[in-house]
Order: C-alpha cells, then sequence, then structure tokens
C-alpha cells in the first residue's frame, strides 16, 4: 500500500527525485509522456491512467483524474512506498523548471517541452 503524498513541498521533494533519477534518460521520458506512456526507472516511475490495471491498481483507477499522472515510488528511492498525484500543467511546470536548470541549450528537449505544451494545451 503507498502512502499518498498531498503535501506541496512533499510532492515537490519527491518530482524532483524522479527527474534526479531519469536525468540521463529525460529525452526518453518526454517522448513517452507525449504518448502517454508510462516511463520509470528503478524503483520511481510516472503512469497514466491508461497504464493502471483494474485488478491491481483499483485504489489508484478511483482516484485519479483524466487530466493527472501518478508518480510512484517505491524502495530503495523512498524509504515507504510512495505516491503522488500531479495535474498535467503541475507537472509540466516542474518540468519546465527542471529543464531550464539543466538543458537549457539542449534544442531536443526544449522542442519535446513545446511539444508538450502544445499536445496537453497547456
Amino acid at each position: 500500500m503507498y502512502k499518498l503524498v498531498v503535501n506541496k513541498l512533499d510532492k515537490e521533494k519527491l518530482i524532483n527525485q524522479y527527474f534526479f533519477l531519469i536525468g540521463g534518460y529525460i529525452e526518453t521520458m518526454m517522448e513517452k509522456f507525449l504518448k502517454k506512456e508510462a516511463f520509470g526507472l528503478d524503483a520511481m516511475g510516472i503512469l497514466f491512467k491508461s497504464d493502471l490495471d483494474e485488478e491491481n491498481d483499483e485504489e489508484e483507477i478511483e482516484e485519479i483524474r483524466n487530466d493527472q499522472i501518478l508518480l510512484v515510488s517505491e524502495y530503495p528511492a523512498s524509504t515507504e512506498d510512495e505516491k503522488a498525484y500531479y495535474y498535467y500543467n503541475e507537472f509540466y511546470e516542474y518540468l519546465k523548471i527542471f529543464i531550464d536548470e539543466n538543458y537549457n541549450d539542449n534544442d531536443k528537449i526544449n522542442s519535446l517541452l513545446s511539444e508538450i505544451k502544445i499536445e496537453f494545451q497547456l
């Protein structure tokens, strides 16, 4: 069972941890995000509602909205299994900050960021 993270600062810490973990795979994550496909490494990942399984993810299917992603973090990435929901625009804002701080000069990644903004009407 996952602990639901709702506190803004805790959610920010969790998403930043995810971006740090996937660092070198940011382009792959963004390409998958554009297709609304799950992406994760090791013990952390993002999922869309369509990625959830009716048998194993019943609680999450009830909680998630159509315009949200689910971030899950399991041991050893977290001391306890955690989950947090992010609206697309909220996720995009965190992603944009991460890109600006780490990949500002990367044309391909900035192009993907623009595509995400258009595709998700943000």
